[in-house]
């Protein structure tokens, strides 16, 4: 009887760094594409075989199988091309070429049809992973090959789909990051943040980096009517005022421009006070929030507070300095621009920001820098699967050219399970024969996780699993 067995792996520390999918990648796969315009689609697959929870994952061959000598040479062929990482190139010696002619001549013949199922879950896979690292040209490259093969693949139109409009969130804020350092904040019509910010909503609405950009658009718009108010430009002030109305009915700070324009008006005695307001709101418009910037907000909001301890203005002001400085982290952790978040959180603090606030951003910077990492390929630690929840089990096939010569051999497969319970960037770390990888990323790609739990959330990790193809008279 043969026997493909799993067993978890050791726990070691070592990683692997994930591998980047790059243009290149996706012409080669364009170019395997092109040369399959003319081949038919495939016939229906079997089901997969799902282990339970708790049993070894096996997959057993008959005697009369295992007895039986191989006499379909473009199966070998195909097997050993999965086996070697041959999937769709090059352009004729691949497994899905192999595959795909054996069932032109062989419609019914199940191998064929189950080994363009294994084809297509790699692909599938690998168009995940794709998407995982940003990488939308190639995911698009991966879904084309599968359309190919199935017009109808509802997760390869829709990992098309996926790709286009993360690419299109991508470039759209990267576009509104520049348009509010440019200072366009609502106009011109077709060249400003908040038309930006409000595309990426309606493309990705749960979009933490567009609802920041909005809030901070927000502010800036308030901080702006301020410095307008305390110039006199009473116009001016209202025209922000409708602004950040306009997006945000109930933004903090919009209930109180009207007591800081009478405050401006009460203190208009006192040319040094109505000065330092002035400098200090320009200083906040201009980002200039705290020391070492000369002259920034905090410094002078606080020195009117030292000589009028009632000045409304002044509070404000620096309640609108601190909320600038959390909205700076905030809009730093969800624009993946992490190293720079620590020395504005020290900032905050200094400013007298709220704690509880300081510690939520913490937190989530923590988080982001790991999943950050698990991107890059860097883990802490290397996790047994016996250690982990498995919730999906799916066991190797033996290969047909190492069953039919009763051939023993074992696997060891590195892997990593999303923060979804998903598995990416599945590779062999060592193994006993090449013969036998193919299978075993084939059938780990299919399993599926509880993620693992981080502080409350969930996080991706790294882990090792060993499967054995075992032998024997039966």
């Amino acid at each position: 009887m043969a026997t493909a067995l799993f067993g978890g792996g050791p726990g070691t520390t070592a990683s692997s760094t994930a591998s980047n999918f790059g243009a290149a990648s996706a012409i080669v796969i364009a170019g395997v594409l092109a040369a399959w315009v003319f081949v038919k689609r495939d016939s229906a697959l079997a089901p997969e075989t799902v282990a339970e929870r708790d049993a070894p994952v096996v997959t057993q061959a008959s005697p009369r199988e295992r007895g039986r000598s191989s006499t379909n040479s473009l199966l070998e062929q195909a097997e050993i091309a999965f086996a070697a990482g041959r999937i769709i190139e090059p352009e004729f010696d691949n497994a899905l070429n192999y595959y795909r002619t054996l069932l032109e001549t062989d419609p019914n013949n199940a191998d064929a049809a189950q080994g363009i199922e294994r084809v297509v879950a790699y692909l599938e896979n690998q168009g995940e992973g794709a998407i995982f690292q940003n990488d939308w040209d190639a995911a698009r490259a991966y879904a084309a090959v599968i359309l190919n093969v199935r017009p109808d693949d509802a997760k390869a139109h829709d990992l098309r789909a996926r790709a286009n409009r993360l690419e299109r969130v991508h470039t759209l804020t990267a576009t509104a990051l520049a348009q509010f350092s440019k200072g366009n904040l609502v106009a011109p019509k077709d060249d400003n943040a908040a038309d930006s910010y409000r595309a990426i909503l309606a493309l990705d609405p749960d979009n933490s980096v567009a609802a920041q950009g909005l809030r901070s658009i927000v502010q800036r718009l308030i901080a702006n009517a301020q410095s307008a108010t305390f110039a006199g430009e009473q116009d001016k002030a209202q025209k922000y005022v409708a602004e950040a109305r306009a997006i945000d009915p109930d933004a903090q700070g919009l209930a109180e421009i009207d007591r800081i324009a009478k405050q401006a008006k009460r203190t208009s005695d006192d040319r040094s006070i109505q000065n330092d307001l002035l400098a200090a709101s320009q200083a906040l418009q201009a980002d200039r929030l705290m020391p070492p910037a000369t002259p920034n907000a905090f410094d002078l909001f606080t020195g009117v507070l030292a000589r009028d301890a009632q000045s409304a203005a002044a509070k404000q002001g620096l309640d609108l300095v601190r909320a600038a400085l959390l909205d700076r982290a905030a809009a730093q952790i969800a624009g993946g621009s992490l190293d720079a978040v620590d020395p504005v959180l020290v900032q905050a603090k200094v400013a007298g920001a709220d704690p509880a606030r300081i510690a939520d951003l913490q937190r989530e910077l923590k988080y982001q820098k790991r999943l950050a990492s698990a991107r890059e390929g860097r883990f802490d630690r290397v996790y047994n699967v016996g250690d982990l929840k498995v919730t999906r089990q799916v066991a190797p096939s033996y290969p047909r050219s190492a069953r039919s010569k009763n051939t023993q051999g074992w696997v060891e497969v590195e892997f990593t399970v999303t923060e979804q319970g998903d598995v990416r960037d599945a590779k062999p770390r060592s193994s006993s024969a090449p013969i036998f990888e193919g299978a075993a990323i084939s059938a780990i790609n299919r399993w599926r996780f509880d993620p693992v739990v981080d502080d409350g959330r969930p996080v991706p990790v790294r882990a090792v699993v060993r499967f054995s193809f075992v032998g024997d008279a039966g």
